[in-house]
């Protein structure tokens, strides 16, 4: 049974995060680590400009990032946990993020609650996807990227611009990067999703209905 779709829904806007006047900023580069996972847990960051991956390192060896986080999105010491979980890398030739020490976090409870939440949700998405094939889950996740980070153009068409290599893609889906490069060649070739290395449209219900085709 494939499961539910319910995130592709349309996003509800929200009230726009609290100001952090005081929290310094820290300036990332393309390939620059924010945090190491098992790196101590000292603050939790805001990004405020650009993408970071954020990923674990498996058994083999191989990389698995398990989201993205672009501007508004919270990351870093989220709970109580001493370690940072996971390895938090920028993706975008510029990356901006705010600094908060892990001690001041009952001044944003609300958001950060939020923010742990929406994570949560991210792996759970992930974890249900995991028993799906590969071509459904590239449709799906290029569905939720394009809810998260796209924009519609009047006729209704997704547009997704973000610094996505087939190795950034095949991370996220959990497969082989030639696997990732083949079942986008054969996408397009169906029409359900144009463009390539970073640059990709589809129209939603298309890009769905497919995913439920090749589950």
């Amino acid at each position: 049974m494939t499961p539910g779709l319910g995130s592709f829904a349309a996003p509800q806007s929200g009230p726009p995060p609290l100001p952090l006047p005081d929290a310094p900023r820290r300036e990332l580069g393309k390939g620059d680590v924010l945090y190491h996972a098992q790196d101590e847990a000292v603050s939790f960051y805001r990004v405020e400009e650009g993408l970071l991956k954020l990923s674990l390192e498996l058994a083999s060896g191989r990389e698995r990032i398990t989201q993205l986080v672009g501007p508004g999105d919270y990351l870093g010491a989220l709970t109580a946990a001493p370690f940072y979980g996971e390895r938090a890398e920028a993706l975008s030739a510029k990356v901006s993020v705010s600094m908060v020490a892990k001690a001041k976090a009952n001044t944003l409870s609300a958001e950060l609650l939020g923010a742990t939440g929406e994570q949560l949700g991210r792996i759970r998405e992930a974890l249900e996807d995991t028993d799906l094939p590969v071509s459904a889950r590239l449709a799906r996740t290029l569905l939720r990227l394009g809810q998260r980070f796209g924009h519609t153009s009047e006729a209704g068409r997704t547009h997704l611009t973000l610094p996505l290599t087939h190795d950034t893609l095949a991370a996220l889906v959990g497969a082989a990067r030639e696997t990732t490069t083949a079942l986008l060649g054969e996408m397009r070739a169906q029409g359900v999703v144009s463009g390539t290395r970073g640059r990709y449209s589809f129209e939603p219900q298309r890009l769905l209905d497919y995913s439920y085709r090749v589950a």
